[in-house]
């Protein structure tokens, strides 16, 4: 009995450790031959784990129903492949994968690569994770619900694959079609971008003093989809700053400024690279609503001396009228009425800040900007 299994363990090893992975799951024996299936470290998940079943006519896929726990209880199920080696030529692992739950149940989709065993936990690392609002939804179809992840780090080695979800709340994980792949194409550059280029009078939203502007565009119809956005933001098209990379095709950017012309860019990318030829576009926000009008010439000067902490105001011929002064959240924390061509105004009561200051001079308002310090 030892020598057969021994001949049965080197023969599984030469058929999985060396062939590339290709999983389909139209068998009809589950786990298919060399994966496995298993429950995480706490042991919660018994009843319910994964297991073969027809999503669409005549197409099997792998599905992890869940089981609901109380909260705060999370438990993982594991469904790992046979050992295979990454090789140079194809190191891009492709699969479908679909939640087919009708809420957002708050579950997290991984996977991992282990290089030493199949059935040890602690042996898997992260390489990619995906929540329930970048998993791809439907509970008809698979069509366009391909996923990559770049296993290019493990090239020559022999490695186990796991998908695992944990949740606590019930869901439905399918996945279909899992196999290695040549390295995908980067994306074309994206489309449609919000706000429009060259538009103007955008709004800012001072909702939770975030002075947010909302941007959003449109993955390229044509070419390898995009995983992520890296988004650009600057004040000139030749000196733009990477605030960040999301997943999502829409972000709000805050601490925007009125009356200020904007230029950015969305650089598509995936593990093909990023896009080339991305479009640099610009706006310009609206006007400060605190100015009710603006003079069409500068009918006056400022200065503000932070030494002594007077604001000095001064007007060729027309005496000024009054002064208000708002802080960046809109309450007022200053107002004085005024009546000379040359007016001083002491901000020493003020906290140490940026101040919007609105003069009023022969019925027109102007805003300017002070920072008091």
């Amino acid at each position: 009995m030892k020598k057969i299994t021994l001949v049965l363990f080197t023969f599984l090893a030469f058929q999985f450790g060396n062939a590339q992975l290709s999983e389909n799951f139209q068998s009809g024996t589950f786990p298919p031959a060399g994966w496995t299936s298993f429950i995480g470290t706490n042991g919660l998940g018994t009843v319910e784990n994964w297991k073969a079943q027809t999503f669409e006519v005549g197409n099997t896929t792998a599905v992890c129903v869940w089981e609901v726990f109380p909260p705060g209880q999370r438990s993982e199920d594991w469904l790992v492949t046979h050992q295979f080696t990454v090789l140079a030529s194809a190191p891009i692992l492709f699969f479908d994968n679909v939640d087919s739950g009708t809420t957002d149940y708050g579950s997290i989709y991984t996977v991992r690569v282990s290089t030493a065993s199949q059935t040890t936990h602690a042996d898997f690392v992260i390489v990619d994770t995906q929540n329930e609002t970048e998993i791809f939804h439907s509970q008809s179809t698979m069509v366009g619900s391909t996923h990559s992840v770049d296993l290019s780090a493990y090239i020559g080695q022999s490695i186990y694959v796991a998908f695992v979800l944990e949740q606590n709340d019930g869901d439905l994980w399918r996945i279909d079609n899992v196999n290695m792949g040549t390295d995908v194409n980067a994306p074309n550059p994206v489309t449609t971008p919000t706000p429009a280029h060259q538009a103007v009078n955008v709004a800012i939203d001072e909702t939770d003093e975030d002075y947010a502007v909302a941007f959003a565009w449109t993955a390229a119809a044509t070419g390898d989809a995009p995983t992520a956005y890296d988004v650009y933001l600057g004040y000139s098209a030749n000196d733009l700053n990477l605030l960040g990379t999301t997943s999502n095709t829409a972000v709000n950017i805050t601490g925007m400024e009125y009356d200020t012309e904007y230029f950015w860019s969305i650089v598509a990318k995936n593990v093909g690279g990023q896009a080339v030829g991305s479009a640099v576009w610009s706006f310009t926000t609206e006007a400060d609503p605190l100015s009710i009008d603006e003079f069409e010439n500068k009918a006056f000067t400022h200065f503000y001396n932070k030494d002594s902490k007077i604001l000095t105001l001064n007007s060729s011929s027309i005496a000024f009228e009054t002064i208000e002064m708002y802080n960046l959240i809109g309450q007022k924390v200053l107002n004085k009425n005024l009546s000379q061509t040359t007016e001083t105004v002491d901000l020493s009561s003020l906290q140490t800040g940026t101040y919007l200051a609105k003069v009023t001079i022969e019925g027109r308002t102007q805003t300017v900007k002070i920072l008091k310090n």
